[in-house]
């Protein structure tokens, strides 16, 4: 009984630093995304001046 608790724990632990890893991945994409659109409205701006 205590080996099979114990992988599930760790199995769970994984799972969960997993999803941590991908939800934080997506939001830096996400905000690099931003940074970049930023960054185009800006140069398009300074262009037209």
């Amino acid at each position: 009984m205590n080996r099979s608790s114990s992988k599930g724990v760790k199995l769970t632990t994984v799972i969960l630093a997993v999803l941590i890893l991908a939800v934080s991945a997506m939001l830096s994409n996400s905000s690099a995304a931003d940074d970049k659109d930023v960054k185009v409205i800006q140069i398009n701006e300074e262009l037209s001046d």
